[in-house]
């Protein structure tokens, strides 16, 4: 489903930026013609923004074609994770100061449309705007999924004060490349679960207790999730900005069942 018809105007900036920063505008004649396709047949955002990633793929002729750009922007976070982890060691490393963080970071992405930069280093440190009370399970599997690279360094401390703590973790990626997200080999010689191809990663997981990064596994869940959840992302968008009332950029550390109240009753569905 489409949260917005605005999400159909997103998919069509993204792509088209995708190939400009890319170096190959001169695939843009292409790329609409299948993006009309696209979003005349697609039902589902998730579905169509996956898609068409794939098929910017096809026309720049790579499998990764931000690898470049996720290895920089880990470079960045490798700067940052001994003052976090620093942080976070005078803090016993407290779950939701690691919850918080994490939410923080999901200051990167390449795509979205009206999107305002803001550096990693500096938004680090904001505070939610919104964050509810959400116990987790001491008796389920939790599942970190994560999102963009730089960002996932951070996350990586979550994990850390997740196990301190006693909990039982595994993180999880898509198995191909989706914009900027990571994918396994981006993580080193860290262990994760890889799901199919290059949607959510929410579209597959059935079991256990999720906490899920950014606003493309937020709206996977939407369409596709059951399993409890816990949803750390940045109002990146005028979109969910507006659905939950607060400035874009905001901090939120929300439940799924939240996710799903807000932007189902979205006008615009």
């Amino acid at each position: 489903m489409w949260i917005d018809s605005f999400c159909k105007l997103c998919l069509v900036y993204s792509r088209t930026k995708d190939l400009i920063k890319l170096g190959r505008e001169d695939k843009i004649p292409d790329l609409l013609v299948h993006l009309a396709n696209i979003i005349k047949c697609s039902r589902s955002r998730s579905l169509a923004f996956a898609e068409s990633f794939n098929i910017i793929k096809s026309l720049v002729g790579s499998s990764d074609p931000y690898i470049e750009v996720k290895a920089m922007l880990n470079d960045i976070g490798r700067n940052l994770f001994c003052i976090v982890e620093r942080y976070l060691e005078e803090r016993e490393w407290n779950v939701k100061e690691a919850m918080r963080l994490s939410a923080a970071a999901n200051i990167v992405d390449t795509s979205v449309l009206g999107y305002e930069v803001k550096s990693l280093e500096e938004a680090l440190w904001d505070n939610p705007i919104i964050e509810e009370n959400i116990a987790l399970p001491r008796d389920e599997e939790i599942y970190v999924v994560l999102d963009n690279a730089g960002e996932a360094l951070v996350d990586m401390l979550l994990v850390k004060a997740l196990k301190i703590n006693g909990y039982d973790v595994h993180i999880v990626v898509r198995k191909e490349s989706y914009e900027i997200d990571v994918l396994k080999n981006d993580l080193g010689n860290v262990e994760a679960l890889e799901t199919p191809g290059n949607i959510s990663p929410l579209y597959h997981i059935r079991r256990g207790f999720i906490i899920a990064k950014g606003i493309a596994n937020a709206e996977a869940y939407i369409e596709a999730g059951n399993t409890p959840s816990i949803h750390l992302l940045r109002a990146k968008c005028d979109v969910i900005a507006k659905a939950f009332n607060v400035v874009k950029n905001s901090t939120l550390i929300v439940s799924g069942n939240t996710l799903k109240e807000v932007l189902l009753r979205n006008p615009s569905y």
